[in-house]
């Protein structure tokens, strides 16, 4: 899996922000703990297409069913799809009687209006790129461009730069020590973590680790070490995750 590495860049062309108002290059720089971003961890873009017809509720368009969802690498591909979905006008709906979906083609002028509106509309340039709601009849279209920040798993060793545990240094982590099972729980602990060359702090717990421990885990969110306990015995696990992301 290759890793975007180039800046996004928002709807006017400009370089895209995150949630700080920063420009976002596609890789995050932790600016807690006096950690710098490996190479390493890098996240993908994925980019969504949602069309679907909604329904009125309570004065509020509610999605009623589903009629495009596709998954692309780009933004730039994903708005050219749906770009050419709304020129074809065909926007199946299920009959009330459960029969086979049948097209509802819009006319030339109303889809010129909904291609009109879809190039006008704007979400918060993150996470929705595009949004916008178009009534037809007692129904209304609804198409969306959405993002989502994918992070790539890293595996290295625990002296290494590249250790993805790093990532959480400073911030507030959730610990869980287990066997390798999801219900041999051991002890668990929360604070903020203070990563050094020799081992892990969270709060009055310190774990010593080797130098070549492995570490596995999905940088910003959580990391794994593996502790081995001998051939026949399962090895003792420290997970460490976002206490933000943990409590979702």
């Amino acid at each position: 899996m290759s890793a975007i590495t180039r800046a996004s860049r928002g709807d006017d062309g400009s370089p895209a922000r995150d949630e700080q108002g920063r420009p976002d290059t596609g890789v995050h720089a932790a600016s807690q703990g006096g950690v710098s971003a490996h190479p390493s961890w890098r996240f993908l873009d994925r980019f969504d297409l949602w069309v679907d017809w909604l329904q009125r509720e309570g004065g509020v368009w509610k999605p009623h069913q589903s009629v495009l969802h596709r998954t692309f690498k780009t933004r730039e591909e994903t708005l050219l799809h749906a770009e050419r979905f709304i020129g074809r006008g065909d926007f199946p709906m299920q009959s009330a009687t459960g029969s086979s979906a049948a097209p509802v083609t819009l006319m030339r002028n109303r889809r010129d209006a909904l291609l009109r509106a879809f190039r006008e509309a704007e979400g918060d340039g993150v996470t929705l790129i595009r949004e916008v709601q178009f009534p037809v009849g007692e129904y209304a279209l609804g198409v969306k461009v959405t993002r989502e920040r994918i992070a790539e798993e890293v595996r290295a060793p625990f002296g290494s730069a590249a250790n993805p545990l790093r990532s959480l240094s400073g911030r507030a982590v959730r610990l869980t020590v287990l066997i390798e099972h999801p219900y041999d729980v051991l002890t668990r602990a929360q604070g903020s973590l203070e990563v050094t060359d020799r081992g892990a702090r969270l709060g009055a717990e310190t774990q010593d680790f080797a130098a070549g421990v492995s570490v596995v885990g999905v940088p910003y969110r959580h990391a794994t070490v593996a502790i081995s306990r001998g051939l026949l015995k399962k090895p003792l696990l420290y997970r460490y995750e976002l206490a933000e992301a943990a409590g979702e």
